[in-house]
């Protein structure tokens, strides 16, 4: 959902041209994007975040982790280095057909005005299919270069609180997303990526019904449907320290005008802010290492 911050676990969520048609199709040996790297790095990562309680929601929470920091490259499974985890099906220098994953937290409804007295909204996980189309690979005098890239993504939503898991339907969310190595100067990437997100009644009535039995004087009873979420904008950088460390800062903005269920008593602002920050230290890595983007 786009009030989430995609992290890599997303390790701390967040972790920022013109499209010519047939640039990515560039012999691999001369693709600007593929790099020797280690097959699996094993470090520490800690990382702060603000975000909205839910989507459409004007209250905001705060967390801090600490966590370990993982990255595996492997053929199949894949962990890490900007994007959360996925299992590669296939794929070829233009596509990759993947199984992803995403997270989002959990928000105590005692903590939000609106929601007081109903049940807390649990973690969230989705899993499903996406198909990445490699759009455009960009060279650049300084040699820096970038990549635009296509994801269409289907996902099962799912929540639990650690003791059952309850389906919440489907989600449906395209993203174009520009990715920059080299922005400015050689240590900085960025990444700037928009997505529209639509979704099945199960996933909306999570956030925004209102049942009989919670329904009062300032939140009357409302059930919600199906259909346009919200569009997610998200903008975020990573400066490499050196080899091992590096800082991590991302912004991402939600735009709910037009989105199904504004009637909803629960739902409060067309428009959502969330900012996370980072720190990731790979401490060890695999001598094997891999081509990898």
């Amino acid at each position: 959902m786009t009030s989430r911050l995609h992290a890599t676990t997303t390790l701390l969520f967040l972790l920022v041209s013109p499209l010519l048609p047939g640039s990515a199709l560039a012999a691999e040996d001369d693709s600007p994007v593929m790099q020797e790297k280690p097959l699996w790095e094993l470090g520490l990562g800690a990382g702060a975040l603000v975000q909205p309680h839910y989507p459409g929601s004007s209250q905001h929470q705060t967390r801090g982790l600490g966590l370990p920091y993982v990255v595996y490259r492997g053929d199949v499974l894949r962990i890490g280095d900007g994007q959360s985890a996925r299992a590669v099906a296939a794929e070829s220098s233009f596509y990759e057909l993947s199984l992803s994953f995403a997270a989002a937290f959990d928000a105590d409804s005692d903590g939000n005005e609106l929601r007081e007295g109903m049940p807390d909204l649990d973690f969230i996980f989705e899993v499903g299919p996406q198909l990445v189309f490699n759009l455009a690979d960009f060279k650049y005098s300084d040699a820096s270069y970038s990549k635009v890239e296509l994801s269409l993504q289907a996902r099962a939503a799912l929540s639990t609180d650690f003791g059952s898991v309850d389906h919440h339907g489907y989600v449906f969310e395209p993203m174009l997303r520009y990715r920059h190595y080299g922005l400015f100067v050689p240590q900085l990437e960025g990444s700037l990526s928009i997505r529209p997100v639509w979704a099945t009644r199960d996933v909306h009535g999570y956030f925004y019904d209102v049942a009989p039995e919670f329904a009062n004087a300032l939140r009357n009873q409302y059930q919600a449907t199906s259909g346009y979420f919200g569009t997610g904008i998200n903008v975020s950088g990573t400066w490499h320290i050196n080899d091992k460390a590096r800082l991590i800062a991302g912004i991402q903005t939600s735009f709910h005008h037009g989105a199904e269920n504004r009637d909803s008593p629960l739902f409060e602002d067309d428009f959502n802010v969330g900012i996370a920050v980072g720190f990731i230290w790979s401490l060890f890595e695999s001598e094997r290492t891999v081509m990898r983007p």
